[in-house]
């Protein structure tokens, strides 16, 4: 069973690799699933934007800051990226709420 539960988008979000802040990625949304008994966390982003060019591929895990509303999206694999800089997809392992 394929179950559509949640929503959310955020104008900006802070990108985390291994704790440490690598940038910012603009125009993020998130769709929490339910699949075969577990919730799954996939989402986009129109561009990604980093300090370092080196952060900029497909295949590397970050941690996605919603900063408006209080959520990270946990280890968050980016699958696919347009061109350094553009848009393209992820998929987290986890949502976390963070209080400030």
């Amino acid at each position: 069973m394929i179950k559509m539960e949640k929503t959310c988008s955020s104008p900006k979000c802070d990108v985390l690799f291994e704790g440490k802040y690598i940038g910012y990625m603009d125009g993020v949304s998130l769709i929490q699933w339910f699949l075969k008994n577990r919730y799954c966390y996939r989402g986009s982003f129109s561009r990604f934007v980093t300090n370092d060019p080196q952060y900029s591929k497909s295949g590397i895990t970050v941690d996605i800051i919603f900063l408006d509303k209080n959520l990270v999206a946990k280890n968050a694999k980016i699958e696919w990226l347009k061109a350094p800089g553009k848009n393209g997809t992820f998929i987290a392992s986890n949502m976390e709420y963070y209080e400030i």
